[in-house]
């Protein structure tokens, strides 16, 4: 297991952003720990879930070179192809060439979106400030709870009700045996959930995940309360350094107030059959 890096000081840019696509594709490589599921570790690195979903296989890191690059993709997609498995490819900080993205649409993917990766010094965050509302911070001990936290995440990015069942199920899989690397927690008011959040433990930093706040509630500040205290629960944990990924350009300026730092950015691209 890796060790948890407790200190910030000295670490430099380039060092940062490994740290962001080293979390990012930790969290990815848990779906592999599903029955079925394996990694393959080295240049490429990829993983299957034994589940036939875009999201829960793929391409994490590629150090490729520009001779024949289309014909290096087509040759570490084979094991995919030749099982019908739909995959997401990570094009991160680490990936080479700088055209792989170009290639992997030439090759059939998608381009999905840009993620943009931020990390901080835990220690140097804003102090968090309670937001203007009755409410109780909650961490999620098991399946019973989960359910309650699972509604408002699902709305928040997209997921069918159709697929509660499935994402519940995977998702306590990965939660609640004695090596799992996720927590996850939940802020309540009014007497529902009004804010969810998800840390992932790996590469030795604390990944955050999952965030979500209710639409009526977000005058409150309940993005930045539920940050700060899922981070406050890292730190006592004993995780210095904070990694996250964002897509949208409010989120993007949320972070920065709170003391995050911009990075590097992801490319993601699917696949299918």
């Amino acid at each position: 297991m890796m060790q948890m890096i407790n200190k910030a000081v000295g670490i430099s840019s380039n060092e940062f952003a490994k740290l962001i696509e080293d979390n990012l594709s930790a969290k990815s490589h848990d779906f592999a720990k599903l029955d079925g599921g394996q990694v393959h570790q080295g240049n490429p690195t990829w993983f299957t879930s034994g589940l036939r979903r875009v999201g829960y296989n793929g391409v994490t890191s590629a150090q490729l070179d520009d001779t024949e690059l289309d014909q290096q993709v087509m040759n570490i997609l084979e094991p995919f192809r030749q099982s019908a498995t739909p995959l997401t490819w990570w094009v991160g900080p680490l990936s080479q060439p700088s055209t792989l993205g170009k290639s992997l649409q030439a090759c059939g993917f998608t381009h999905n979106r840009d993620m943009i990766g931020m990390a901080a010094d835990l220690e140097q965050l804003i102090q968090f400030v309670p937001p203007q509302l009755e409410y109780t911070f909650e961490p999620i001990h098991d399946l019973a709870e989960l359910k309650t936290w699972m509604p408002l995440f699902m709305e928040t990015f997209g997921i069918p009700a159709s697929e509660g069942s499935f994402v519940l199920d995977v998702f306590g899989q990965l939660s609640f045996s004695n090596n799992s690397k996720w927590r996850h927690y939940k802020m309540c008011a009014d007497g529902q959930v009004v804010a969810t959040s998800s840390l992932h433990f790996g590469a030795g930093v604390a990944g955050l995940y999952n965030i979500a706040a209710r639409p009526q509630y977000r005058q409150n500040g309940l993005g930045t309360a539920i940050t700060l205290l899922t981070y406050q629960e890292a730190m006592k944990l004993g995780y210095r350094i904070g990694t996250l990924q964002t897509t949208y350009p409010n989120a993007l300026r949320l972070y920065h107030r709170m003391g995050f730092e911009v990075y590097c950015k992801f490319g993601i691209y699917q696949r299918v059959w």
